[in-house]
Order: C-alpha cells, then sequence, then structure tokens
C-alpha cells in the first residue's frame, strides 16, 4: 500500500533524512554523470557535489522530476527505458538526445515529448 501512495514521485531521486530531491541521487538513479546533472540544473559540478539536496535547487528538481516520472509511468515503471529514451538520439530532436535537450535548458521541449506520448501522438 505505501509504495502506490508514493508513485507520484521517484524514490531513489530524495534524500531519505530531509525527504527533498537530491541532484546526486536522481543523477545516479538516471546514470548520469554529476557533470551532466550540474547542467540539466544549472549548477557547477562542485556546487551540486557540496549540497545535491539544496533548498535552492528543489524547484528545478521538481520541474525535472514530473515529466521523469509521468515518462516512467508510460514505460511500464521501467527505470531502465527511461534512461534508454533519455540517452537515444530523437527524431523529433533532429536526432539530439532528450538528455542532451536538457543539459542545454530545454526541459519544455523534453515535456513536450513526454506530453505528445501522453496524448498517443507520436513523440
Amino acid at each position: 500500500m505505501t509504495s502506490s501512495l508514493l508513485d507520484h514521485t521517484l524514490l531513489s531521486a530524495h534524500d531519505p533524512k530531509t525527504g527533498r530531491y537530491d541532484a546526486s541521487r536522481l543523477a545516479s538513479t538516471l546514470e548520469i554523470t554529476n557533470k551532466e546533472m550540474a547542467a540539466v540544473v544549472g549548477y557547477t559540478p562542485t556546487g551540486l557535489s557540496k549540497n545535491p539536496a539544496s533548498p535552492r535547487l528543489q524547484p528545478k528538481l521538481r520541474e525535472l522530476v514530473g515529466p521523469l516520472n509521468r515518462l516512467r509511468e508510460l514505460l511500464d515503471g521501467r527505470m531502465e527505458l527511461v534512461r534508454i529514451w533519455l540517452k537515444a538520439p530523437h527524431p523529433y530532436l533532429e536526432a539530439a538526445t532528450p538528455l542532451s535537450y536538457l543539459e542545454a535548458g530545454k526541459l519544455d521541449t523534453v515535456e513536450t515529448l513526454v506530453h505528445l506520448m501522453e496524448t498517443g501522438q507520436p513523440g
């Protein structure tokens, strides 16, 4: 019962002590580097390492986890498929990867792709 109450989030992305999102834990969940995660959230790798659950990071991490969690739901709850989707060249992105768009600060584009998939459109 408890796990279904928390289906709206990625548990592995949280710091169990504070309950806040933790950028390092999310990077680990996505199997991306600290440097890649720092680019996604607009931090330096050093700053991210020092305080990965910083209150200042929470809004950006919430924005990121939302579409990732919805993507996970679309992919039968399988994080390995989320990781593949993020790292695979995508035809709607001119063969770039969704991760590269996240690193470039284009979360809205990735959000749009997830929305297209949710509504049954090619994406």
